[in-house]
């Protein structure tokens, strides 16, 4: 509430006051009621396409904002086609404001390695929230151990509602899947530079970095065929259904034990990550405020 009451009453004061002209919203909504122009980024629609993956405190503010901030907008930047269309789809009404610049990873070194990490360990990256799938990872691992005596993963993010704990519980795996809650961004590159595969299984994503991370370290990608995924992923990625175990325990056995698909992931997404940058999303964003400033 203190967040919505500074945006909604306070913010357009301090803007009045210093005189913007031209607001950048950098996340989904905006101070409704000052008079100035506002571009909006919109990263995904998860309170529409999977509603009930979001709790209902969130669903109902984004539900409350999201829209009229973006009808206040005179454009509407998001970081996938895939999100431009479920934009266009949703609210047609302002389809023709939409503008796609797609995000990039940070800058990562191939060249780390932490020995305290096993070399053929799956990983999944993420703050887990329930559209992230951690059940899917866990229950694949467990196969994996089932049918070839062999798994290893670890899911390295925040898990503020407990989803992934309770899912390793679930599947009786905590011998095989190891969390690790807070990591630095240098402890990450390192884990990234180690992982046998980067995994993720999840239902929807507005993009999905991760996948960029992976593939900048030289890493293979195996992700969920749903959202902006493939998108993003390009021919750098095995798929799988994000429902379906069998397919994604397949994905790692191939990447483990198949070298001739893991070279052609790692090529393939090497040459993929480099279409994405961050100049070029300074570049095209900044295109996008100068084509929509107030005139003086």
């Amino acid at each position: 509430m203190a967040r919505i009451a500074y945006e909604q009453l306070v913010f357009p004061i301090v803007l009045r006051r210093t005189g913007v002209r031209t607001l950048l919203n950098a996340s989904f909504t905006g101070p409704l009621f000052w008079g100035g122009d506002m571009v909006t980024v919109i990263h995904d629609l998860f309170y529409h396409i999977v509603p009930a993956m979001v709790r209902s405190d969130r669903r109902m503010y984004l539900k409350t904002l999201v829209p009229p901030t973006m009808r206040r907008s005179r454009a509407i930047i998001v970081v996938s086609h895939n999100t431009g269309r479920d934009v266009a789809r949703t609210y047609p009404d302002i389809a023709d404001r939409v503008v796609v610049v797609p995000l990039a990873c940070r800058p990562m070194s191939r060249s780390a390695r932490l020995e305290t990490m096993p070399s053929d360990c799956a990983m999944m990256v993420s703050t887990i929230t329930a559209n992230k799938n951690p059940g899917l990872f866990v229950a694949a691992l467990k196969l994996l151990r089932t049918d070839h005596n062999w798994a290893c993963g670890m899911i390295v993010g925040n898990d503020p509602e407990g989803l992934a704990a309770t899912a390793i519980a679930a599947h009786d795996a905590a011998h095989i899947v190891e969390q690790r809650h807070h990591v630095s961004d240098k402890e990450l590159t390192r884990l990234y530079a180690n992982a046998l595969a980067v995994v993720i299984p999840s239902y929807y994503e507005g993009f999905g970095l991760p996948v960029l991370e992976a593939q900048a370290m030289g890493v293979p990608v195996l992700c969920s065929d749903r959202g902006s995924l493939p998108e993003v992923a390009g021919d750098g990625a095995l798929f799988f259904d994000p429902d379906d175990p069998d397919a994604l325990a397949q994905a790692i056995d191939t990447v483990r034990n198949d070298r001739g698909t893991r070279r052609r992931l790692i090529d393939a997404g090497t040459a993929n990550v480099a279409k994405y940058s961050w100049e070029r999303t300074a570049r095209d964003t900044l295109a996008v405020l100068c084509a929509n400033r107030k005139k003086i």
